[in-house]
């Protein structure tokens, strides 16, 4: 009798003990599952991140390339009446209707980057004889000014390397002495 009793014990245990091997693999595959998914978003996180610094950086590469060409007088001929286009000297685009655009200094390290530049003449002369007071380096005999407005449209195309795009728009006016 006293066999009988510890075999059944014996078995008992046995069981028990598997269960316990059973459960605990059900845990540690939970377990997995969690620290998968977790790794998961934190990749994800990485790459938007990542995105988020590349599109950065391509919007102030084009905030750049905006203000360097608003600095030079030769990017906006008034030559030219309502919706003139100069472009880079380079490009051919149908749009343009000047070639006189020099590409500034801060585009020449974009091997990475696709670059359109547009400098369109949006008005005719606004603000007729608005009077307007120079400082004195710069004074003219002209006691008023007539001012044309452009748009300086700069856009960076970085998708093909995965790398951002923007697109800056900048308007500018231009004085020009009055034509009395």
């Amino acid at each position: 009798m006293a066999s009988s009793k510890q075999t059944t014990e014996v078995f008992r245990r046995g069981s028990s003990r598997g269960a316990v091997v059973l459960l605990a693999m059900v845990f540690i595959l939970l377990l997995s599952l969690v620290a998968a998914t977790v790794l998961q978003s934190a990749i994800f996180q990485l790459h938007m991140a990542g995105n988020d610094q590349f599109l950065e950086e391509a919007i102030y590469r084009a905030q750049a390339i905006a203000a360097e060409v608003s600095l030079n007088p030769g990017s906006f001929s008034l030559a030219g009446g309502v919706g003139d286009t100069n472009c880079p000297e380079e490009d051919e685009a149908p749009e343009c209707h000047r070639n006189h655009l020099r590409l500034p200094s801060s585009a020449n390290d974009l091997e990475e980057f696709a670059l359109s530049l547009r400098v369109t003449r949006q008005d005719p002369l606004l603000l007729k004889g608005f009077p307007f007071r120079e400082s004195e380096d710069a004074v003219s005999s002209s006691n008023s000014f007539d001012a044309a407005i452009f748009e300086i449209d700069v856009r960076l195309n970085g998708s093909g390397v995965r790398l951002g795009s923007a697109r800056i728009v900048q308007g500018i006016a231009v004085r020009v002495p009055a034509f009395r």
